[in-house]
């Protein structure tokens, strides 16, 4: 897509565009509401002061559920090229995990699953810091996105993606001391701030940007030479025709005020009939004072009856009823039943394990989701490297070495394959190999040794380079143990 001129105004009239749409489809009132609901603040609002407001929060236990079952293993990434070589690639692999340590990634990923779970979309921007000279990521809010093409969640298909960062004002001063911008009131901080856009887009196949507010250009049109945008999005649930998806929470808060509503009535309702009502007759006593030992003047005979007491019906069984099957019904549906969460007596391992599988299997498409958002985080991280790195000390085939990361090129065919980590378990291919070596399908100890994990025999390297070396004097030996004998 050809690019028309980029200036501040026009960058701000996307942004602008797209509040239109975002309040269009109520997303700022939708995201706050859905969090106040997780955290419990389901009342916010109501002008009730004589009404008990409780909170029976099992929105906050099923989203909880949903993110321990999506992280109940850690991800693995296995990279694999047609036109790059076994060790390389092994190189690379280990720079990525190093870089998802660094930058606390498995934390973070957790954070965008539930943000995923509660706002329906979650969001990752992937940046190079020239001056740290390393990787950095940030969570970003679907408040904050701006899709160029808000039909579709696709990323790389975008003509741009702009970001909204809000920052402090008197951050914002000393960070840009010679630029004059209006601020906008956050009235939920108490503060102000300065809204700042950074517009990314396609030129030329590589990924540019610009950094503007509404009246100042901060940052020039920059080529960032990496060929994919450096964001990894995903969706709870698609929603047609728009690149924000819908959220778990959504679904379950109807659910969730019905069940408040019906407790709270409840709780009025025992408040006021719980204890027995005392009728006095008026025309004997005047009024009636409860404190023990009080003199109370009477009409008449005393011996006469005055006062008698009432107690009204006990409340329908069925409110609990309803309260109750309510919960349970939306659990089940939402797939955190008693056996997937673990509140059953396990008499019988065999029918809880069928359970907690049938329980989980409605997840298999956020599953998929959240694989192919690990799958794109790792491209771009591979982009990023291939890009900036250059020339670095690694370490390949056991040794350190100089490599110059730009000879991975543009057209290295990168597969990610991403799985639940007990598919890669350490445990597991130590096993492997063990049986291997054992039953003679591998011969070859150095061949064993380079497949097993890094972590399970630290030292390696130098065991295949001790073995290199005595295999090369033996070879040196038996050669002149032959040249003698001829």
């Amino acid at each position: 897509m050809k690019e028309g001129k980029i200036d501040c105004q026009s960058i701000w009239n996307e942004y602008q565009k797209d509040l239109t749409y975002k309040n269009s489809i109520e997303l700022f009132e939708k995201t706050k509401k859905h969090h106040n609901f997780f955290l419990g603040k389901q009342w916010e609002g109501l002008n009730a002061p004589d009404l008990e407001k409780p909170v029976l929060n099992f929105v906050k236990r099923v989203v909880n559920y949903l993110i321990s079952i999506l992280m109940v293993n850690d991800v693995s990434i296995s990279l694999s090229s047609n036109e790059v070589d076994d060790q390389t690639l092994s190189a690379v692999e280990k720079e990525i995990e190093m870089i998802n340590e660094n930058t606390k990634f498995k934390s973070k990923l957790r954070n965008i699953i539930k943000n995923t779970a509660i706002d329906g979309d979650g969001v990752i921007y992937v940046r190079y810091n020239p001056e740290r000279k390393n990787v950095e990521s940030e969570i970003i809010y679907n408040t904050n996105i701006v899709f160029g093409d808000k039909t579709t969640a696709d990323v790389e298909n975008q003509p741009y993606i702009i970001l909204v960062k809000n920052i402090d004002k008197d951050i914002f001063s000393q960070m840009y001391p010679n630029i004059e911008e209006k601020t906008n009131y956050n009235s939920e901080k108490n503060e102000e701030t300065v809204t700042v856009l950074i517009r990314l887009y396609k030129k030329d196949g590589t990924v540019h940007f610009v950094q503007c507010t509404e009246n100042n250009m901060i940052t020039d049109e920059t080529d960032t030479g990496q060929t994919e945008y450096p964001i990894a999005f995903m969706n709870w649930e698609n929603v047609r025709d728009s690149y924000h998806g819908m959220g778990a929470v959504e679904t379950i808060v109807p659910n969730q005020i019905t069940v408040n509503k019906l407790w709270a009535m409840a709780l009025l309702y025992q408040k006021n009939n719980a204890f027995p009502k005392i009728f006095i007759d008026k025309t004997k006593l005047d009024k009636w004072n409860s404190s023990p030992g009080a003199v109370m003047g009477v009409i008449g005979n005393p011996n006469d009856a005055v006062a008698t007491s009432f107690r009204a019906q006990d409340m329908a069984s069925q409110l609990m009823s309803i309260v109750e099957k309510t919960i349970a019904y939306t659990k089940d549906f939402m797939g955190a039943n008693d056996a997937a969460l673990g509140n059953v007596n396990p008499t019988n391992t065999s029918a809880i394990v069928a359970l907690q599988k049938s329980a989980v299997a409605p997840l298999e498409l956020q599953k998929l989701s959240l694989y192919q958002f690990v799958e794109d985080y790792s491209r771009i991280v591979y982009d990023i490297i291939k890009t900036h790195y250059g020339m670095r000390e690694t370490e390949i085939g056991g040794q350190m070495v100089y490599f110059d990361y730009r000879t991975l090129g543009n057209n290295a065919k990168l597969t990610v394959e991403i799985g639940p980590s007990e598919y890669w378990s350490e445990s597991a291919q130590i096993q492997t190999m063990d049986n291997l070596f054992t039953k003679g399908v591998i011969t070859d100890a150095i061949v064993y040794l380079e497949n097993l994990p890094d972590r399970a025999l630290p030292n390696k390297s130098r065991i295949i380079q001790a073995i290199k070396e005595n295999s090369q004097i033996n070879m040196d030996m038996e050669k002149r143990d032959e040249y003698e004998i001829m």
